[in-house]
């Protein structure tokens, strides 16, 4: 699996806006987001948007999961998770916190066994591990 970066227009994004499955696109205001991508056989498998101290989250020097998205066929194959483990080791002293607002986001996150520390935005709930140092490494 290779990790690449991206850009939100990339033409390697367009299956994902097509993938009737995925309940959003890259949505709101992705302003100061890095992005990554995974690709598999040539083609964008999952892609994630994070960024240090997002504006939706109270606390400060923090990184945050905007999306975090698996085209449809290729789920359950461990591409979400080798994203967020990527990211994470990016900056490993720093805790993550990310916005859950679906039954298969919670199922995804709690492998992590995330704390909950308020609502996020809308109907979502905001969640956040701590730090690699604390837990000992990536799962």
């Amino acid at each position: 699996m290779e990790v690449i970066s991206l850009t939100p227009g990339s033409p390697l994004c367009h299956a994902f806006e097509n993938d009737e499955m995925l309940t959003y696109a890259w949505i709101s205001d992705l302003t100061g987001c890095i992005f990554n991508g995974i690709l598999a056989n040539g083609e964008l498998a999952a892609r994630v948007s994070w960024q240090l101290d997002p504006p939706w989250c109270p606390e400060r020097g923090v990184m945050g999961v905007v999306t975090l998205e698996t085209l449809h066929k290729y789920r359950r194959r461990g591409y979400a998770q080798v994203l967020v483990d990527h990211i994470r080791s990016k900056f490993p002293d720093k805790p993550l916190v990310f916005e859950v607002n679906t039954p298969w986001a919670y199922h995804f996150w709690l492998r992590y066994k995330p704390e909950t520390v308020g609502r996020g935005r809308g109907h979502s709930t905001l969640l956040r591990l701590g730090p690699l140092e604390e837990k000992g490494g990536a799962i």
